[in-house]
């Protein structure tokens, strides 16, 4: 037995001459636990008080046969399979003598292990090697019979800091077993300035931020976030063209905002998310002018939108999608004077139902709306009397004479009047528009269904300063018509701006009001 445990325990010259260099501390020494092992002990104090270094036999190239016997294992017949059982002299366990005790202090973090250990279990002891609160025995197998066995002991960390605390390794030691974490340094020194402030003084500094760094600045503090978000700082806001996801509104409508302008921007669903104080049901939005002119908004998200809106008077939804409860919802704001509706879709005779409720209208643009016969004659039927600006243009088939009477009839102070494109008007149109006798402004262009000498009656009324007639007369025929207009102007617009927010260049304004900083 004991010749192979000595047979394991065997080391070359030239490895044991360089094992000084890694001698394992004194609280790594074997740990003998069986009758093989006392017997090692016994081998290797006698040799060790000696020598100071175990001698090796001479050829140590081979297992001892009768180590195999005593192991229940035969020798194998072929050459191969016996040079299997040679052992590489760097594979060979490593076991030093007690006398080395007193080692470096470089050395007291090195773990010595046995090669056929595990990976994951060494790798697992180096990390918890650490932590050990008491002292733990690991052992290494060098055979599946158990005559390999080797025990090694692995000491508490602690202990080696608090016994060689004057050693110069400790510190780093320490360090590198320690996470420190560095307070973060101010960002600034000295006295804040802005807390001598009052609040009404930092508003007044704010009033002169654009949006976007009024925005920024609601990040600095608590207190910078409740100024900016004032009222007086959100009267007027411009967010044309730009892209907006869903439940951005929910946050700008809270802060007071009453001229919006949203033209061409893009507004995905859901316009509130579902825990937004908007939907409260008391909840009443503070707009009054609102632009969504050729805005990209579902249905249901412009109804969600003008549902919580109440003191709106003037709106555009210029080529938007409409519902009848979009036009319901319009329908609420019984102080709305401005609607433009061009080229929107979705408007029946239902949606004109709600709309005609609007009794305080005073500009209304329905053109190119693709009008039913039955919805256009409603409109002029219904049209409430302080309409004092029109535009039904777009009405190719369905407008005829008998609706234009009526329009006359139910609205007899208008000022501007377009009915362009309307070819179904003949001669008896114009007889009925002649007595209007506020009339200002007036567009039959392409209505090729009037006689051209017609015009000249109509360019000849008292109140009418401006003719539009696009389409129908050479120039020759309009510098007569001009000649004999009696003043009026012929031909001047060639697009009308009845209802529409933004007219010409003026585009950081909607009806005249200024919406950018």
């Amino acid at each position: 037995m004991n010749a192979g445990v000595e047979e394991n325990t065997r080391l070359t010259d030239d490895f044991v001459d360089d094992s000084e260099d890694y001698l394992p501390p004194e609280s790594k020494r074997m740990k003998l636990d069986d009758g093989c092992n006392n017997n090692l002990n016994s081998t290797l104090n006698s040799d060790s008080k000696n020598n100071g270094r175990w001698s090796r036999p001479g050829d140590t190239s081979l297992v001892e046969p009768e180590v195999m016997v005593d192991l229940g294992v035969s020798m194998l017949d072929d050459e191969e399979s016996s040079e299997s059982l040679r052992k590489s002299p760097s594979h060979e366990p490593t076991i030093f003598p007690n006398n080395y005790e007193h080692v470096n202090s470089d050395n007291q973090d090195r773990i010595f292990r046995g090669t056929n250990c595990d990976a994951l279990c060494i790798e697992r002891l180096e990390q918890e090697s650490y932590h050990m609160e008491n002292s733990a025995t690991f052992k290494t197998m060098g055979s599946e019979s158990g005559y390999g066995l080797k025990n090694e002991v692995f000491a508490e960390k602690t202990q080696n800091f608090d016994e060689n605390d004057s050693s110069p390794m400790n510190t780093s030691d320490i360090d590198q077993f320690y996470l420190f974490r560095r307070k973060k340094k101010n960002s600034f020194s000295g006295e804040d300035k802005f807390n001598k402030l009052s609040d009404e003084m930092v508003l007044m500094i704010f009033k002169w931020l654009p949006k976007k760094c009024l925005v920024r600045s609601m990040l600095v503090c608590k207190r910078w976030c409740q100024i900016a978000c004032d009222e007086a700082l959100w009267t007027r806001l411009d967010v044309g063209s730009k892209v907006l996801s869903g439940g951005t509104l929910g946050h700008i409508l809270p802060r007071g905002v009453q001229i919006l302008r949203l033209a061409q921007a893009e507004l995905a669903d859901p316009i509130f998310q579902p825990n937004s104080e908007i939907l409260c049901d008391d909840y009443m939005s503070k707009l009054q002018y609102l632009d969504l002119s050729m805005a990209v908004i579902s249905p249901s998200g412009l109804t969600s939108l003008l549902s919580k809106c109440r003191l709106l008077k003037k709106l555009s939804l210029e080529k938007c999608v409409l519902n009848e409860k979009c036009c319901e919802a319009i329908s609420q704001n019984s102080g709305l004077s401005v609607l433009n509706l061009a080229i929107c879709e979705g408007i029946d005779i239902k949606g004109v139902e709600h709309l005609m409720k609007l009794t305080n209208l005073n500009a209304l643009n329905i053109a190119w709306c693709s009008l039913n016969s039955e919805t256009a004659a409603l409109l002029c039927e219904s049209m409430p009397p302080s309409v004092t600006r029109l535009n039904i243009s777009g009405c190719r088939k369905t407008l005829t004479d008998h609706d234009v009477k009526n329009l006359v009839s139910s609205c007899p102070n208008l000022v501007e009047l377009d009915l362009s494109d309307c070819t179904m008007l003949t001669i008896n149109s114009a007889q009925s528009i002649l007595n209007l006798q506020h009339l200002e402004h007036l567009s039959l262009s392409r209505c090729y269904s009037i006689p051209a000498s017609t015009y000249v009656r109509l360019a000849c009324m008292k109140s009418l300063m401006f003719l539009d007639v696009f389409g129908l007369m050479t120039e020759l025929m309009l510098k007569s018509l001009q000649a004999n207009s009696n003043g009026t102007e012929i031909n001047k617009f060639l697009y009308s701006s009845v209802a529409r927010p933004t007219v010409g260049v003026r585009r950081t304004s909607i009806w005249g009001l200024r919406v950018r900083d």
